[in-house]
């Protein structure tokens, strides 16, 4: 009896897809573009790749239940930009590998990282898995991605316990806090305020830093809002409630009216104009990733 032929083992990191628009789009969740990367020594992640321009990278991965990534020499997990995970659910660990640094991230929560960190990530729980909503910029169509990655020194030891606090726990707990790798964002500790000057949009601003810019925003039933122009490239994801979303060009008139659900996304380019309104009984809640690179930048 002969056996099977050998099925050919793909070699190289398979490279994200790299979504692009234009003009203003609805992404459903179950539209966005799949994507699987890692090998067997880093471990395997899914990721719904929203958008992917020079502006902007952002995507949903999941882990599985006891699933996470590591490093590899395929897969260096470093990146030249600024980077943040946002929990949608489940329980984020979330690592440095160079220094032995390990946090969490819950559900609703979120984790800011800049340029040159290490880091790894794991599901917490054996029994459930970790979605994470991931904003990027500079965006790897920029370089900072795998292009980077390749520059930088191996990392051939990985740690997974930060010694450089012994013997001063609980004391140097704010030493700690001012050298973390991973800055902790939620709305809790956010810049609060009102989108115009009505309170039923409320904006809790998660992070602003030259690249990029993530807001987590509640709108209550019954909003209605003046139209306002898109300053920086965006992708607004809903977490809670019915959210429509109107978009307005002065070129060709509406560009496009979405209600968007739980999952859902809308990609948002610079010079269109924008309104959110919510038409049910529950409130809507969404947040909103931006990103704004500068001409002539480089990595």
């Amino acid at each position: 009896m002969s056996s099977a032929p050998a099925v050919p083992v793909p070699h190289g990191r398979r490279p994200t897809p790299r979504p692009r628009y234009t003009e203003p789009r609805l992404i459903r969740r179950a539209d966005a573009v799949a994507h699987v990367w890692g090998d067997d020594e880093a471990g395997y992640v899914t990721d719904r790749v929203l958008s992917s321009t020079d502006q902007l990278h952002a995507l949903e991965f999941e882990l599985a239940p006891g699933g996470g990534f590591r490093h590899s020499a395929l897969n260096q997990t470093i990146f030249g930009a600024d980077v943040l995970y946002y929990v949608l659910e489940g329980e984020l660990l979330l690592t440095n590998p160079e220094t032995g640094e390990v946090v969490r991230a819950e559900q609703g929560t979120a984790r800011l990282f800049h340029r040159g960190t290490w880091h790894n990530g794991f599901a917490a729980s054996a029994h459930h898995p970790v979605r994470v909503l991931e904003f990027f910029s500079p965006p790897p169509s920029r370089g900072t991605a795998s292009d980077f990655a390749k520059r930088q020194p191996a990392l051939s030891t990985a740690v997974y316990r930060d010694e450089r606090w012994e013997g001063r726990w609980p004391e140097a707990r704010a030493e700690r806090e001012s050298a973390t790798s991973f800055h902790p964002v939620s709305a809790r500790d956010a810049l609060l305020s009102f989108r115009d000057s009505d309170p039923s949009h409320l904006v809790a601003t998660l992070v602003s830093t030259p690249y990029l810019h993530v807001v987590e925003g509640t709108v209550q039933p019954g909003h209605v809002e003046p139209f306002r122009v898109v300053d920086r490239e965006s992708v607004l994801t809903v977490l809670e409630g019915e959210l429509w979303v109107d978009v307005w060009s002065d070129s060709i008139g509406f560009q496009a009216t979405n209600v968007l659900l739980p999952g859902d996304s809308m990609f948002l380019p610079i010079g269109c104009s924008e309104r959110l309104l919510v038409r049910s009984s529950a409130r809507a809640r969404y947040v909103r990733g931006s990103g704004e690179v500068p001409d002539g930048w480089t990595p």
